[in-house]
């Protein structure tokens, strides 16, 4: 155990990981509390297709992501914890925004708005779950992604069953006010293992000659895990379209199908996460291979089956962001984290954002040919395009030797 982690109590350090794990589940909550309201949000804002409701997943991905290497930056130099608490309360001030978005430019704007503050998360929480348990980092980011699994179960489950009795901006409005109170009750209970790091003091390690080298090595290795990341975020907004065009499910019933393929990250995360802390690479890789095998599979599965093909798909799914995540930050060092995973997740997150547009007019196409052709969309039309973010997924198993590579560039 590293000496700043030995400057906290075990249950500080315990409670501030429940911390993290809270307000990561609010950061996700947002993130995909609108899967359920595409053809809600399409009625309310009169909009011409699919498309432009799917983009404001993607406006605000594209921001998120394109801000986390200055966040991360910021949180090498900064109290992370601060970062933290003031990105999930600006975050939830702007899901509260566009509860009220009185068209559809507000509603970029405001998406735009919850892309910057939700960009101050990762970069300063990853670290600073590493910081809390340095032997056990596959464990600690198994166990906050569980706060992740619920939010990504609550955000589609909630906000479609609140949608379908009060409309799509009430469910927006309240899980805002559940996000302001994260954000205060981890400003008054959560503790970082050190101070605030200062600039003047890590210049000098900042300077080495491997920096710029481990810098763009994680630039390669995250554009190798952005295929991932764009097979997983086309699948999960492809999931939502397929069930109500394809399977015609309405919307509380598709926000709960999707919900139950996030829950199972509650046992994945901690268990396959945990496991990964004695074969890293071997647990990153199975994982990655399982998800694209059971993502190939879901427009397959008989119509009463298929939360059950959602939730398998969405075991192995949730399961190796921690495992890649402990790998890339056991790679770099540790006044360099917030600035790596910064860089990694700008380039994998800001592509993989474009899926959810990318699908969205998929599903235009599809639902344009079936009008002409005077039938019914099948599960046959959507199983091409699954099986081709599956093959995305499958290749990005390529990166696990990339992170190999970075440790060897930290050993240098």
């Amino acid at each position: 155990m590293t000496k700043q982690a030995q400057e906290l109590t075990l249950a500080q350090r315990h409670v501030s990981l429940w911390l993290v794990t809270v307000l990561h589940g609010i950061t996700h909550i947002y993130q995909f509390a609108l899967l359920p309201l595409y053809l809600a949000i399409r009625a309310d804002l009169h909009l011409t297709g699919d498309w432009q409701a799917t983009m404001l997943v993607t406006v605000q991905g594209v921001v998120y992501f394109g801000m986390s290497l200055p966040m991360g930056i910021l949180a090498d130099k900064i109290s992370r914890k601060k970062l933290m608490a003031i990105g999930a309360f600006m975050n939830a001030l702007a899901m509260l925004g566009l509860s009220y978005a009185p068209n559809y430019g507000w509603a970029i704007a405001w998406m735009a708005v919850a892309g910057l503050f939700g960009s101050f998360f990762h970069p300063a929480a990853t670290p600073l779950m590493v910081a809390l348990f340095p032997e056990r980092p596959g464990w600690a980011l198994g166990r906050a992604a569980i706060g992740a699994a619920i939010g990504f179960f609550i955000a589609p489950f909630y906000a479609g069953w609140r949608a379908q009795a009060a409309g799509w901006r009430q469910p927006c409005l309240e899980l805002a006010i559940v996000g302001i109170v994260a954000a205060v009750l981890f400003q008054l209970f959560a503790r970082e293992p050190h101070d605030a790091p200062h600039a003047t003091e890590r210049s000098a390690e900042h300077r080495t000659r491997n920096q710029w080298k481990m810098l763009l090595a994680v630039a390669l290795v995250a554009a190798v895990f952005s295929l991932r990341d764009f097979g997983a975020s086309g699948i999960t907004t492809f999931n939502s379209l397929f069930l109500q065009r394809g399977l015609g499910f309405d919307a509380k019933t598709t926000g709960l199908f999707i919900g139950l393929m996030f829950l199972t990250g509650v046992l994945s995360n901690p268990l396959l996460g945990a496991f990964s802390d004695k074969r890293r690479f071997l647990a990153g890789g199975v994982t990655i291979l399982c998800m694209a095998v059971f993502g190939a599979l879901i427009p397959w599965a008989p119509r009463s089956w298929i939360w059950l093909a959602l939730c398998v798909y969405g075991f192995f799914t949730l399961a190796t962001y921690p495992i890649i995540e402990a790998a890339l930050m056991e790679s770099v060092p540790d006044a360099l984290r917030g600035r790596m995973f910064g860089m990694f997740i700008t380039i994998s997150g800001t592509i993989s954002s474009f899926a959810h547009w990318a699908m969205g007019n998929v599903a235009d196409s599809l639902q344009h040919r079936a009008a002409e052709a005077k039938t019914a969309l099948l599960a046959t039309d959507f199983a091409p395009w699954y099986a081709l973010l599956a093959a995305l997924i499958a290749v990005s198993v390529i990166g696990v030797r990339g992170i190999r590579w970075l440790r060897t560039l930290q050993a240098a």
